[in-house]
């Protein structure tokens, strides 16, 4: 069955995801595609980017719909207890272990279960997890009976899991299992045709959640936005607009609002780029000044006015400092 753009965008629309490129709507379109099979699927994406959204589209386009969605973050469970989440436990398995808990392969029978960065597994949980995928049976920590399970397995991960099977990071073997669809989810640096939409979705989603009505968006915010590298994806871009709206003081979004945060975190990604650390505002003062003045003039294009704005210093007192530095286009 095929679908036009129109129909696709409101079908994302429906299911959270808000886009206009030709990307996104290729993902969704994989999406689709693969959503009424019970394969295994894998999606890889940065952090931020939305792929629980995506794996829980997946299962609403599922014959699983009507059972449920249960999701784990691999990453925030403590080691010693991941076991017991995602298997479950018997009684006296261990000190706490009052009674018996259900795993969530169990809880998710008859739908799906989204492991999120599935790349966080210590190695004997791979060896468990591979076991599972293989019989489609769990053992409960301190338990012997084989109990059948029956969920199908959506996971994430933002690590190049290939690199840590090279590593010995990863198991060979459970790579090779659940790397069966995989899909991938570009940055929003790479799709910028939908920061706007996603823009005034937030805008409209905060301003109700805070009883404001915002009536303008500064041409300024806009463009900084539509050049921003976005390392923290389409959350960053939620936390703009989230703080913007709670500061607005005359129901106008404005750049000053979060140049200041922008500005260490861009600064950082863009010296960076294999690794992102995210700068107190403390830190500035360690960011040499003439680094901070290219830096947004690359960003607006040398337009003096809207990078004193992001830089938060009057036009006439940037030009000073750009002669002092020398700074000059033609020499950039």
């Amino acid at each position: 069955m095929t679908f036009s753009k129109d129909e696709l965008k409101k079908m994302m629309r429906s299911l959270g995801i808000i886009g206009e490129s030709e990307a996104i709507i290729d993902v969704f379109k994989r999406v689709i595609s693969i959503a009424s099979s019970d394969s295994i699927v894998m999606l890889h994406g940065e952090s931020g980017v939305g792929k629980e959204l995506f794996a829980e589209a997946i299962h609403k386009l599922s014959k699983r719909a009507n059972g449920p969605f249960v999701k784990i973050n691999c990453a925030a469970i403590p080691e010693t207890l991941l076991e017991s989440e995602l298997f479950g436990h018997e009684r006296g398995a261990f000190t706490g272990a009052t009674k018996r808990k259900l795993g969530l392969f169990e809880l998710a029978n008859k739908g799906s279960l989204f492991l999120d960065e599935i790349g966080e597994i210590p190695p004997l949980t791979q060896v468990k997890l591979l076991r599972v995928i293989e019989e489609r049976k769990i053992v409960r920590v301190g338990g012997t009976e084989y109990i059948p399970v029956d969920a199908r397995l959506i996971l994430a991960t933002n690590k190049d899991l290939f690199q840590e099977v090279k590593k010995g990071n990863f198991r060979e073997d459970l790579f090779f299992r659940i790397n069966v669809i995989p899909i991938y989810i570009p940055p929003l640096r790479e799709r910028r045709e939908d920061i706007i939409p996603l823009l005034h979705y937030f805008v409209d989603l905060f301003s109700k959640r805070e009883n404001k009505k915002i009536v303008k968006i500064e041409d300024e915010y806009i463009e900084f936005l539509m050049n921003y590298p976005f390392p923290g994806n389409v959350r960053e871009l939620s936390n703009f607009v989230e703080r913007s709206v709670l500061l607005s003081e005359d129901n106008v979004l404005r750049l000053e609002t979060i140049h200041e945060y922008a500005l260490h975190v861009s600064y950082s990604f863009s010296k960076r780029q294999t690794q992102l650390i995210y700068l107190s505002p403390d830190y500035e003062t360690y960011i040499p000044e003439k680094e901070k003045i290219l830096h947004f003039l690359r960003i607006f294009n040398f337009n003096i006015s809207k990078a004193a704005a992001a830089l938060g210093m009057h036009r006439n007192t940037l030009m000073r400092k750009m002669k002092k530095y020398n700074i000059q286009k033609n020499l950039v």
